[in-house]
């Protein structure tokens, strides 16, 4: 009868190894052996021991050997296998859906108005003056292809050192019917003989009055005091009898400024 176990156990020794491997590397193994598979005669001399199940060394050799103790296969007896390794770590998880923004908040209220603030010094006086009011003495007429003198009253005036004087007015025209020849009709300011602004004399409208300004002319600050006289000159280039200009009104301002 002892024989025939150990030939039993002997046959089947690569199976019950291969049982006690594949439930090692779990965190809890156990083998049940069906009640009276094995006498405890046969397992007299212990082919196989609780040390040798622990660490999964079991094998045909062991078991032809007689390690193995009758107590270890008593009917419902559970053999623990040891715990396994742990296992990678997972993959990490997808990562979530940002959350929907959050309503805006209601505007808050208007704060008080702030108290006025402290009245700021007074300003400096302007220093801009006139310094001279030149008019027409007398309408004139200007005639075709000449520079016709134009009189002017009023007209002088002082520059007082480190003043800035600037020359502005206009002039009224009666313009001719026609006028052939060259566009440059003109009433030339002259300051002290050199001339310092115009006025342009438009050919048209014919036979209308027409106010044109001049443009203005400056004279730049003295180290001292200067006296000035403004004259005006009429320059006409029409070339045929009769296209004629008048000058009916002259306004010359000088305007100073300190």
């Amino acid at each position: 009868m002892p024989s025939r176990i150990i030939a039993h156990i002997r046959g089947s020794a690569v199976a019950y190894v291969a049982l006690f491997v594949a439930l090692g590397g779990s965190s809890y193994a156990a083998v049940q052996l069906a009640p009276g598979s094995v006498k405890s005669r046969a397992l007299a001399k212990a082919a196989v021991t609780k040390s040798k199940l622990a660490k999964n060394s079991v094998t045909s050799t062991t078991i032809v050997n007689g390690t193995l103790t009758a107590k270890d296969f008593k009917p419902g007896a559970i053999l623990n296998g040891l715990k396994g390794n742990d296992g990678a770590d997972g993959a990490d998880g997808i990562g979530g859906i940002g959350g929907i923004d959050g309503i805006g908040g209601a505007d808050g209220n208007h704060g008080a108005n702030g108290a006025p603030g402290a009245v700021g010094p007074a300003g400096i006086d302007g220093s801009a003056s006139i310094g001279a009011k030149g008019r027409l003495a007398s309408p004139v007429i200007a005639p075709k292809g000449a520079t016709t003198n134009v009189p002017l009253a009023n007209a002088a005036w002082t520059q007082s050192a480190g003043e800035l004087d600037f020359v502005a007015g206009s002039v009224t025209l009666q313009t001719p019917a026609s006028c052939t020849g060259s566009f440059g009709n003109s009433l030339l300011i002259s300051i002290d003989g050199k001339t310092n602004t115009f006025a342009v004399a438009p050919a048209i409208p014919a036979s209308s009055t027409i106010t044109v300004p001049f443009l203005v002319g400056t004279l730049s600050e003295p180290d001292t005091d200067q006296q000035h006289t403004a004259t005006a000159q009429f320059a006409s280039t029409c070339t045929k009898a009769g296209e004629d200009y008048t000058v009916n009104a002259l306004k010359l301002d000088v305007v100073k400024f300190r």
